[in-house]
């Protein structure tokens, strides 16, 4: 994964990093937006060095890859740091692989301009998707067409002002992963109304699965400042941002209660009442889905719509003085429960449980008012 990245970084800015470089060496103290600029992207490298020169000089290969590596922009090198990747080139310098690694990868024809980011996003899915599958149920990776099917319904139950000119759309999703729900949205929203300027807002607390979200973001020209390692429970990094829409495939049977800081910034947010972001009520401790439900209710616009995948445990846990009951009930009292949608089973590549799709909307149209579909 991590090869893959830089690889695809090297790709993008072959056609200007000469031009870096040389401003570099005569101006070192250049700011990082005139890098930026002259980059064309949001990510640059100063380094003379590519992966090719690096295999070429056949000498010092490990110290000339790390010295590549610093060259690159502060977002690239977090996405290293957060792959723990420094420490993989001395094993694999120590075992004489690493020039067999470079050579290889810089073999590979990850240019934009032949690799768009749809395609490349297929490349992260499916290197994603072979070394998360003994991972928790539904943990990293959501399908695509998942995520087409949760696009297609909150576009669908949308206002048509959405499908046509210059809309500028906000989306987010609070447990982002590798952010291939977001990449999803996107790519459909473009489909069906290329005008349209999409911001997506990501937040994640897995290291690994934050970087290749950040990587993605930069891959695609979107802002990498609205990627965030953070985790939700604990903070939302976007408190001023509100959204048209979310989609989310938030984790199954975590606990929010796993450490008594998450557990101590749960509680303090719940005392905020209808002022914080679960003032319907705490679910038992064991499991933070229902928290996810509220904290997107809460960055929803008035007119916004969230699509979330759940297991059975929100529908189906709790009896009648619970917290699981009472943010049911607040749901179905405020009316923001449009749909529920029971998925196959086994579309996950790790779990053949249940799962459903909530969609959730803030102002529902006139012919659903008052009801909920089960699908």
């Amino acid at each position: 994964i991590p090869m893959t990245i830089i690889r695809r970084f090297e790709c993008a800015l072959q056609p200007r990093k000469l031009s870096v470089v040389q401003h570099h060496e005569k101006y070192p103290d250049s700011p990082r937006q005139k890098l930026e600029e002259i980059a064309g992207t949001r990510f640059y490298n100063t380094s003379p060095w590519t992966l090719a020169k690096i295999v070429a000089s056949d000498t010092l290969v490990a110290e000339n890859f790390n010295n590549y590596l610093d060259g690159f922009s502060p977002n690239v090198k977090l996405i290293i740091e957060k792959l723990s990747f420094r420490g993989y080139i001395k094993k694999l310098a120590e075992k004489k692989l690493l020039s067999g690694i470079l050579q290889l990868a810089s073999s590979w024809d990850l240019d934009p301009k032949k690799i768009d980011s749809i395609k490349m996003g297929y490349v992260f899915e499916d290197l994603i998707r072979q070394f998360s599958e003994n991972a928790p149920a539904g943990d990293h990776y959501t399908g695509r067409d998942i995520g087409k099917l949760m696009s297609a319904i909150l576009l669908a139950g949308a206002s048509d002002s959405y499908l046509k000119g210059t809309k500028v759309v906000n989306v987010a999703d609070i447990a982002c992963g590798t952010a291939g729900l977001l990449v999803t949205f996107e790519n459909y929203m473009r489909h069906v109304n290329p005008s349209a300027i999409v911001n997506l807002f990501g937040q994640e607390i897995n290291d690994e699965s934050f970087a290749i979200a950040l990587a993605e973001m930069l891959i695609r020209g979107q802002d990498p400042d609205n990627i965030c390692l953070q985790d939700t429970m604990q903070k939302d990094c976007f408190e001023d941002i509100f959204c048209d829409f979310m989609i989310m495939n938030p984790p199954f049977g975590e606990s929010w209660a796993k450490t008594k800081e998450i557990e101590a910034a749960v509680r303090d947010e719940h005392k905020k009442g209808a002022e914080g972001r679960w003032g319907a009520g705490l679910p038992a401790t064991g499991d933070m889905q229902l928290l996810f439900v509220q904290a997107a209710v809460a960055k929803l616009k008035p007119t916004g719509r969230c699509a979330i995948i759940e297991n059975g445990s929100p529908l189906f846990t709790g009896g009648a003085s619970s917290g699981e009951s009472a943010i049911r009930q607040w749901l179905l009292d405020n009316d923001y429960l449009e749909a529920i949608v029971q998925l196959p089973n086994d579309l996950f590549y790790n779990t053949g449980i249940t799962t459903y799709v909530w969609i959730l909307a803030k102002d529902k149209s006139p012919e659903r008012k008052g009801k909920v579909a089960l699908i």
